[in-house]
């Protein structure tokens, strides 16, 4: 059918990733089936595509005051309640602190802890903070430069500088 085909064409026309940390890409992005309405897991996805580290009480809350299946508009609220809350990679780090000695962590303790404890991760996120640690040739992460690399301080300007909270609807 038609509207199939377009879904598909405008699909496949897009990177694998939105490139700009821009709430309208990412927005459009995310909902896959282009029914201007995000899942759950959409939304959640799109929300840290475009900077925000909700908690899971966090995302629940913007859930119950924005729905969890949000058109743009309460997409674009919910981000911005949620980037004033962002924590900076000086804060994290400060939380990682307590697991580190001589601020580094040993990269098989954090992949220990990152699998079975909190928001346990699946294989793929594994894999990625494993890849944003970087561990040394002693298999030591510095949680600095862990925590820069989790919240690296452009995404929260680029969100903001992309005019989250200002009107307009998704492209």
């Amino acid at each position: 059918n038609f509207l199939f085909a377009q879904k598909r064409q405008r699909h496949a026309a897009m990177p694998a990733a939105p490139s700009q940390l821009d709430p309208d890409s990412i927005f459009a992005y995310c909902d896959r089936d282009g029914d201007g309405k995000l899942t759950r897991k959409e939304f959640l996805q799109a929300l840290r595509c475009a900077g925000a580290c909700p908690t899971a009480m966090d995302f629940e809350e913007v859930c119950r005051e924005h729905g969890a299946t949000p058109e743009y508009p309460a997409y674009r609220a919910a981000l911005e309640v949620l980037l004033t809350r962002r924590p900076t990679a000086e804060v994290l780090a400060e939380k990682l602190g307590g697991l580190a000695q001589d601020g580094l962590v040993d990269a098989e303790a954090l992949r220990f802890i990152a699998t079975n404890f909190g928001e346990k991760l699946n294989e793929d996120e594994l894999a990625e903070l494993m890849r944003l640690a970087d561990p040394d040739q002693d298999g030591n992460v510095s949680v600095n430069k862990l925590a820069q690399n989790l919240l690296p301080d452009h995404l929260a300007g680029a969100a903001g500088a992309a005019g989250v909270g200002s009107s307009g609807g998704a492209k």
